[in-house]
């Protein structure tokens, strides 16, 4: 169960950095009518798509990582 804890938070880890730094710009970049939302860590976006995952991620580490 360590193990499984442990690959999950590291593959949530960088799946969230995929998602938020590349995935979320990239949509945005792709309205046709043009972006002109400024996605920042700090904001709405970033509240549910950067700041949940990786505290499901970094929770998932702890728990790893805790485990005999």
């Amino acid at each position: 169960m360590r193990l499984a804890a442990l690959l999950f938070g590291i593959g949530l880890l960088l799946a969230t950095a995929v998602w938020f730094f590349y995935l979320v710009p990239l949509g945005c970049a792709m309205n046709t009518t043009g972006c002109k939302e400024g996605i920042s860590v700090w904001s709405g976006v970033g509240l549910i798509h950067f700041w949940t995952p990786l505290v499901a991620a970094l929770s998932a580490l702890a728990y790893g990582s805790g485990r005999p």
